[in-house]
């Protein structure tokens, strides 16, 4: 059962890698499959955990403990879509943390997990090199969303974070497992990969963190060297402490080569490291949010919805750059979403697990010297990996993706302290009880992650693959969303769904009843979006748009005060102000050229004036290019024309 279970592990880490590096939670189904076999495969090794040492199970409750207050903020997050996501992504990586910490360092299970990592690194290396030479490469999805190398990934960050976690575990394992020299050469050439991958995709939090992980690693070979009492001790722990020494000087070369790779003007400008006015704009959002509501926090992912009322666009001129739903620090995210109770929750778990792996790293038990070098490469390995990736944390989102919280959960896992018991068996009983308690879990997360599957199978051809739906044939597209939503409701499908409506009825040459009808469709996916997401403008906006097509006026401007209500300062995005200036011309144009109702229209146009101005002030209106200029120039052009005609505004009858 134990190859089993690892089998299904390594699976399940792939198909996290190759298809649910993003944050739709729908995409992680095929994998969250394989996780819930693993774990269930697994549970006979759970029998081990009452063995285990005291330090370990303190640090295991504290994690449980984090853990269920984020599950709990989640059951009662205002989002349901997002609370279902971040639930389970605490599920995967508690999950995969257990199962770390429960299987034999030594066994089949973690060997397969292993060279898991190796193969997906030569894969990420693969696909990075193509990418360098064609940006567009994106197998086996149609695109990618930038133009940095990405690998399996669709963004760069995520694939630097992957890498320096699989770099760090692999180069433990190379160094002081006793595995087969067949495989320990597969790690270290897996451990070169994802360092490439690191250097190559332009991530400067992932090289930083990176360096972070190997100087770990670094300090963990000196304790083990002054723990072991070893002859050359001195030397081991001088060439231990020089080699970060030797990172902090080589880290301005590293760096200008990164900046160089990313276009930058100026290679050696060490003030563009880390878009400081992009990241430092957005922490302090999540601070001033945070204090709002400090100890249970605003929802999941609330960030996205709340950072709104504090935008000040008088200070963000470049609002663009801000627009994201997450922090770009995973701390405060925490912070934001789950109150500083989580933050320090989690911030506690992280430092009882890192100290528990460090105290279990410096003690020695006898009855697990001779199977230490297995034991000491994943504490080492894990301790590496977690500081690591929690330093990548500062600087973009890397746990709200599938891969990242399993890699994180099993960065923790491996860190746990253990005491291997390979010679003691419990009896039937004492196997059968922990099964009771863990295989009902995995059929609940096997059956979501099915339905999730399913989901994805049936958008695939939507928004996914080469047949791109969505643009190519909208009409056949609205059917798979339907459909989805039905599987798995969201938000954001009836976006799509609204999306994709609004392109069918755009085809040319449709009747105008066909294209009413696909308009009120379009709106009836905007109104579920709504209900699902009352606090995201896009939904008003866009549906303030389909109304006004139908000449809805009054629903229209309804949405488009609402949505402004919920842009705050985010105009740039959304374009809320813009678009009903728009709707606000074209409809009191025709007034006044076809009903004789010059005043009223007078005043409606001043309106929209003022409404553009107002977006201007934001800074979005300059983003709008041709389209924001003309709409200004026509509404302008009118009112000097209707004042010269002597016209006053009047209140509309």
């Amino acid at each position: 059962m134990q190859a089993i279970s690892g089998l299904f592990f390594s699976l399940s880490l792939v198909l996290a890698v190759v298809l649910g590096g993003q944050t739709l939670d729908y995409t992680w189904g095929p994998a969250l499959v394989a996780l819930a076999i693993s774990l269930a495969t697994g549970a006979l090794q759970l029998w081990q955990l009452g063995k285990q040492p005291k330090s370990a199970w303190f640090a295991f409750i504290i994690i449980l403990v984090a853990s269920g207050w984020i599950l709990w903020g989640c059951w009662g997050s205002p989002v349901t879509e997002f609370g279902r996501s971040d639930a389970l992504l605490v599920v995967a990586a508690l999950t995969s943390c257990l199962w770390a910490w429960t299987m034999p360092t030594r066994g089949v299970a973690i060997r397969f997990s292993v060279a898991a990592l190796a193969l997906l690194g030569f894969a990420n290396l693969a696909l990075v090199l193509i990418q360098l030479r064609d940006p567009a490469f994106a197998w086996p999805f149609a695109f990618r969303p930038v133009q940095l190398p990405s690998g399996l990934f669709g963004h760069y960050n995520h694939l630097a974070d992957f890498s320096q976690v699989s770099a760090l575990i692999l180069a433990a394992r190379a160094l002081w497992a006793r595995d087969s020299l067949a495989e320990r050469i597969v790690h270290a050439l897996g451990a070169l990969a994802a360092v490439a991958c690191v250097a190559l995709c332009g991530s400067r939090g992932g090289a930083l963190s990176l360096g972070v992980g190997v100087a770990v690693l670094c300090l963990c070979l000196a304790l083990l060297a002054w723990r072991d009492k070893k002859r050359n001790r001195g030397i081991i722990i001088g060439t231990a402490v020089a080699v970060p020494v030797l990172i902090v000087l080589l880290a301005p070369l590293v760096f200008s080569k990164i900046q160089q790779r990313r276009g930058a003007k100026d290679p050696k400008e060490i003030t563009q490291v880390a878009d400081d006015r992009f990241r430092l704009t957005l922490a302090g959002y999540a601070i001033k949010i945070s204090t709002t509501q400090p100890w249970t926090g605003s929802g999941s992912r609330s960030f996205g919805w709340k950072k709104n009322a504090v935008a000040n666009p008088d200070e963000d001129k470049l609002w663009d750059r801000f627009n994201d739903d997450f922090v770009h620090n995973e701390l405060l995210q925490a912070a934001v979403d789950y109150g500083w109770g989580g933050a320090l929750l989690i911030v506690a778990a992280v430092l009882t697990t890192g100290l528990t792996g460090v105290a279990g790293l410096a003690g020695r038990d006898e009855a697990d010297a001779g199977r230490r070098g297995a034991l000491d490469a994943m504490v080492c390995g894990g301790l590496a990996a977690m500081t690591g990736t929690l330093c990548h944390s500062n600087f973009s989102f890397v746990s709200h993706t599938l891969p990242g919280a399993m890699y994180l959960g099993l960065a923790f896992g491996f860190a746990l302290p253990r005491r291997e018991l390979l010679g003691e068996f419990p009896s039937t009983a004492g196997r059968l009880v922990p099964c009771l308690i863990v295989v009902p879990l995995s059929i609940v997360l096997a059956l979501t992650g099915w339905r999730a599957s399913q989901t994805f199978r049936t958008l695939w051809p939507v928004s996914f693959g080469r047949e791109f739906l969505g643009a190519a044939a909208p009409a056949l597209a609205v059917e798979h969303v339907q459909h989805a939503m039905e599987l798995w409701p969201g938000a954001e499908l009836a976006g799509k769904g609204g999306q994709f409506s609004r392109n069918a009825a755009a085809a040319k040459g449709l009747p105008k009843s066909e294209q009413d009808a696909w308009l009120t469709q379009a709106v009836d996916f905007y109104t579920t979006a709504i209900r699902l997401n009352p606090y995201d403008p896009e939904w008003p906006v866009n549906r303030g748009n389909m109304l006004s097509a139908l000449d809805r006026d009054n629903e229209a401007e309804r949405d488009f005060e609402r949505a402004i209500v919920l842009e705050g300062g985010t105009e740039r995005n959304f374009r809320a102000r813009f678009c009903f200036a728009s709707h606000l011309y074209r409809r009191w144009y025709d007034a006044w050229t076809k009903e004789r109702r010059a005043g009223e229209a007078m005043g409606q146009f001043i309106r929209a004036r003022d409404l553009l101005r107002e977006a201007d002030q934001q800074g979005g209106l300059g983003q709008l290019g041709k389209d924001g200029q003309e709409l200004v120039k026509s509404i302008e052009d009118t009112i000097r024309f209707l004042e010269g005609a002597h016209v006053q505004p009047e209140p509309v009858r």
